[in-house]
């Protein structure tokens, strides 16, 4: 019953991982209690008992777990330099209260690592929770639908006043609106859709079924509309491997030589009906705004957050090797945000360098960085985590530090496999 109860509770906590559209708490609590948060800690405490109750609680062995066991020991490091930075830092009390919320998301993010890893049937564990996670999605997706055309809008920070707002958008694209899931904020949805294809890609064999989950996905990330979602998704496919072999292949060139020159034939045919449509839509006003680097523009307030940033961090020699402390960001952008204690520089390294120095960020690097050179397979989820944090920063997200710890648990590269002569298992 317990392990039923807990294979449950880790099936809804990797298929409910960035629901933050819904409160357990019904807002009526100092923070929202995701249902990942829950159904996480659950399966742990579950976990561990059933583990006694068996007569095993020792710690998993697996050549996987293994391999993880350098990246606990920067991550331990990483986190006590960010609190003495934090301690020490412009906002200790904030600080150190954010502090432990990624230290709770990257411990939980692990531990479902570890779940994962130690399953009988991780295939079956992953294509069962993103068909979950695919499922409430497109619920949330018609509800927001359904609420944007009673005129419903929602800000990120509020909380949710009836069941309109519980699913109605936050942005809007055009005279469309950016469905963002489960998720409130549509570049969130798109890092965490495109961690699933990384889950999959993972674990789950090529079959018609976990194709069209890919299908789903993609046409998901499609609908938020979010710059950092499609320069994260593309990143993975650019660095995976198996997309330049398929590539390669004559089929595959054949087809795309076919999609481009029918996509060019059209393009020439309905030049003008299409130039008409872009004027109506003031598409070229959208594109210019969300590339420009002037100020006032959403290219040049990102431009300029990160030039505040590096400046932030280059004001001092304490500032250089400790920062200003966790989450110390809104002390320096209220010109920005305003009272908006969730203020920040808007790029993960520019943050990691602001807030807690050179060798919080350096350590951090080593942890992004050793899966692409250490790491059999592991360049694609690296890359597509690197390229979305670029002008956004998502380490608070429990998928981050989830994909993070599977990608340290690859094969080695230039290691091969050798038969154990006593029972016959592989082993590195």
């Amino acid at each position: 019953m317990l392990k039923k109860l807990e294979y449950i509770c880790a099936v809804g906590s990797i298929a409910l991982i960035g629901a933050d559209r819904i409160d357990l708490l019904a807002g009526y609590g100092p923070f929202r209690l995701t249902p990942f948060l829950f159904l996480a800690l659950l399966a742990v405490l579950i976990r561990l008992p059933a583990l006694g109750l068996r007569g095993s609680v020792r710690v998993p062995t697996s050549a996987p777990v293994r391999r993880q066991i350098p990246y606990l020991a920067a991550l331990a490091l990483f986190l006590i330099l960010a609190f003495a930075s934090t301690l020490f830092g412009v906002n200790p009390e904030r600080g150190l209260v954010s502090l432990f919320d990624l230290v709770l998301v990257a411990g939980l993010g692990y531990c479902l690592s570890l779940r994962i890893l130690a399953d009988s049937a991780p295939e079956k564990l992953i294509v069962r929770s993103v068909t979950l996670a695919l499922i409430v999605w497109l619920i949330f997706c018609i509800g927001g639908c359904i609420a944007w055309s009673h005129g419903v809008m929602r800000l990120q920070e509020e909380a949710a006043s009836s069941i309109e707002s519980v699913f109605a958008p936050t942005a809007s694209f055009v005279f469309a609106p950016r469905l963002s899931g489960y998720c409130l904020d549509s570049n969130r949805a798109g890092f965490i859709l495109v961690m699933y294809l990384v889950l999959l890609d993972r674990f789950a064999a090529k079959t018609r079924y976990t194709r069209f989950l890919r299908f789903a996905i993609g046409f998901f990330i499609l609908l938020t509309v979010s710059r950092s979602a499609m320069l994260c998704w593309f990143a993975y496919y650019v660095f995976s491997a198996a997309f330049w072999r398929r590539l390669a292949t004559p089929r595959a060139a054949f087809r795309v030589a076919a999609v481009a020159m029918v996509c060019l034939l059209v393009g020439l045919a309905y030049r003008t009906e299409i130039a008409g449509l872009l004027e109506l839509w003031q598409v070229s006003d959208i594109v210019s705004d969300r590339l420009s680097g002037e100020q006032g523009t959403s290219g040049g307030d990102h431009i300029q957050l990160i030039r505040r940033g590096l400046e932030t961090w280059s004001s001092s020699s304490h500032t250089v090797v400790a920062g200003i402390g966790f989450a110390g960001a809104p002390r320096f952008l209220s010109d920005f945000f305003g009272d908006n204690k969730y203020g920040n520089f808007h790029s993960l390294y520019v943050s990691l360098l602001a807030e807690l120095g050179l060798p919080a960020f350096l350590l951090f690097m080593i942890l992004l960085g050793y899966p692409l050179i250490g790491r059999k397979g592991a360049a694609s989820c690296i890359a597509a985590i690197a390229a979305f944090n670029i002008a956004l920063q998502s380490y608070m997200e429990p998928i981050f530090w989830l994909a993070l710890a599977l990608a340290w648990s690859f094969e080695r590269t230039g290691r091969k496999l050798r038969m154990s002569p006593s029972d016959g298992t592989a082993t590195l």
